[in-house]
């Protein structure tokens, strides 16, 4: 799809070319635009919302631990009071089926209730249940039994099992109520205990109604259709209040909460809607208090947002859309007569003109246009005559030329014959040879760019590698910076012949060549370094001894590590650049060989390199 459109875009026309940017530079800021401030809009909106509603159930939760706390310390004023212990040590002690407590002592029980529940309009019932089953309430004794087994409630356990400590209920339908109401209650009870000798007395129940939640939430705002969901630590439900009957209920919502961290604000996706859920445990109670609150309602401004923007950034379009097509219109008018004007002249009618209508650089471009077309309708019988000496004077050149064309054509027809018998490397090792004699014999003016020299040595590695397989390895580390920079022409490649002849070839596991090129300090620094067979202390003295010796006394050492090309390049760069510049060879025996050269600069160091291998072949 990308090429598809990149092909489509240049080969279209200017004209569609103008109108498509002038719409992608308008239509692709407003988009944007768009795009990034209903996302600012609407993560600021769900920002704010998730912690004003944090505050609002930390909130609840504080007005839960204040009622709760005054629920337990009201649970705890029978231990205070002499007469109500000695009534109960009374019912623990007799255990008799006949006992029967007083009618006076009944009533300062229901007294003392009585009293505890004044003014408290949150709790329905305060029970005192004694050891052997008797209830005490501050109730009609029509709505409440005098005495029940709670043995098998469930709460009861839990109440036995903290030995004194309050416990905290949640909702539930205690047995001991006579009415078929089927309200259920959440209660806060705490096990008697005799101050000093610790023996079980009896229970303390304080029963409290829902209308103590909904009083503490009653100014607390609440968003049309969330939820607001009361727990314990257990997840056992204590308060459940939706807005409507399509908000989730307590046990949908946990399961498909069941997996998020608490404590966060967290968007959910419940039965295809999503929500932002909130929630606050207290630490004094463990009741957990969570808020539900559907995105689509949050986000209702936003989305509002968001339609205002499209419809605005639709208008700015047409808008656009129309001044695109005058403006490129207008623009590629002079071009498109141009180009028809060029085309007359390509066929040969050097008398058409362009109308020029303006001065801005369209106008100077048709005013050029139309002076060369004008020079060019004079040249052109000026060079008419001309054209026959000339061409005698190329066929003569074409002649001194013959020999290495025809090499070249040679083979050509060489690599071809090869590719059609199959015989690919001979045919690789033909064109590669062609492009090194290309190279070496082009006429050049002595200096060529590094990526020039780079390209003419792997056309020779090419040719190595099919003589030496896999023996032979090759890599290439360049700065970028440095592919411009000129170079003497057939530098390198020597440095290669000789680390292949003297360091590689003779080694029946073969080698590797590494050649390096980096700036430092205004000097490019041009390395070839092989993993070879080396050279002995002495053989290196006598290497470096060579490259400092006139041509003539030279001749000694051609046979040694092929002193004559190091010397010659060693040399060439001496004669260009100066006695600072040339070559440096370091060798240690079976540790390989690494030669050295420096070319001077006139340019800033590049900053990033790239590694090629040519080690591979066909």
């Amino acid at each position: 799809m990308k090429r598809k459109f990149s092909t489509l875009f240049l080969h279209g026309t200017l004209r569609a070319k103008i109108l498509t940017l002038f719409l992608c530079l308008i239509a692709i800021p407003l988009s944007l635009q768009g795009i990034i401030t209903y996302s600012k809009f609407s993560a600021s909106t769900e920002s704010r919302t998730a912690e004003y509603t944090g505050q609002i159930v930390g909130q609840i939760n504080r007005n839960l631990e204040r009622n709760i706390r005054e629920m337990k310390r009201l649970s705890l004023m029978p231990l205070y009071d002499p007469e109500i212990l000695s009534i109960l040590k009374e019912i623990q002690t007799n255990t008799s089926a006949t006992f029967f407590l007083s009618m006076e002592k009944r009533e300062r029980m229901t007294l003392y209730i009585s009293s505890l529940s004044y003014s408290r309009p949150e709790v329905k019932g305060i029970q005192i249940i004694a050891g052997n089953g008797m209830i005490f309430s501050n109730l009609d004794p029509s709505v409440i039994k005098s005495k029940g087994d709670l043995a098998e409630e469930g709460w009861y356990s839990r109440v036995i099992k903290e030995q004194g400590g309050a416990v905290i209920i949640p909702q539930h339908r205690p047995n001991y109520y006579l009415d078929a109401s089927g309200e259920r209650y959440v209660s806060v009870a705490r096990l008697l205990r005799e101050p000093y000798t610790k023996v079980p007395l009896g229970i303390m129940k304080i029963d409290m109604k829902m209308d103590m939640f909904d009083q503490i939430l009653s100014d607390m705002p609440f968003t049309k259709d969330g939820s607001l969901i009361i727990v314990n630590e257990g997840n056992e439900l204590f308060y459940e209040k939706r807005e409507s009957e399509g908000s989730p209920g307590y046990r949908t919502l946990l399961q498909e909460t069941a997996g998020i961290n608490r404590g966060d604000a967290n968007q959910v996706m419940i039965q295809g809607q999503r929500y932002l859920f909130v929630d606050h445990q207290s630490r004094e109670t463990g009741l957990v208090v969570i808020s539900l609150i559907p995105l689509d309602i949050l986000l209702a401004e936003s989305n509002s947002l968001r339609s205002f923007t499209m419809l605005i950034a639709a208008m700015f379009l047409l808008v656009a859309g129309g001044l695109a097509i005058y403006f490129s219109y207008s623009l590629s008018k002079p071009l498109v007569q141009l180009k028809e004007k060029m085309l007359q002249v390509k066929r040969g009618n050097f008398h058409e003109r362009v109308p020029v209508d303006s001065q801005d650089e369209i106008g100077k471009l048709s005013e050029q246009f139309n002076q060369m077309v004008e020079e060019i309708n004079r040249l052109v019988n000026e060079v008419y005559l001309s054209s026959l000496r000339e061409r005698e004077a190329e066929l003569a050149a074409l002649q001194s030329q013959i020999n290495p064309h025809f090499i070249y054509n040679t083979l050509e027809s060489i690599n071809m014959m090869a590719i059609r018998s199959g015989n690919y490397d001979v045919s690789d090792m033909v064109s590669s040879l062609g492009k090194l004699m290309r190279y070496t014999v082009a006429r050049e003016d002595g200096h060529v760019t590094l990526t020039q020299e780079l390209v003419s040595l792997e056309a020779y590695v090419r040719i190595q590698k099919i003589r030496l397989g896999e023996r032979l390895q090759v890599y290439m580390d360049v700065e970028e910076s440095l592919a411009d920079q000129r170079i003497p022409k057939l530098l390198l490649q020597p440095l290669l012949e000789n680390a292949i002849a003297h360091g590689i070839e003779h080694q029946e596991q073969g080698g590797t060549i590494w050649l390096t090129a980096l700036c430092q300090e205004g000097v490019m620094q041009i390395s070839v370094r092989d993993n070879g067979k080396g050279m002995s202390a002495q053989s290196l003295s006598r290497l470096l001894a060579s490259l400092r010796m006139p041509m003539q006394q030279h001749e000694v050492t051609r046979n040694a590590h092929n002193g004559t090309a190091l010397r010659n390049i060693s040399q060439r760069l001496t004669l260009l650049f100066g006695e600072a510049y040339g070559l440096t060879i370091v060798s240690s025996p079976d540790q390989g060989t690494k030669i050295t050269m420096k070319i001077p600069l006139g340019f800033q160091k590049g900053e990033s390199s790239h590694v090629q291998s040519i080690a591979g072949g066909r």
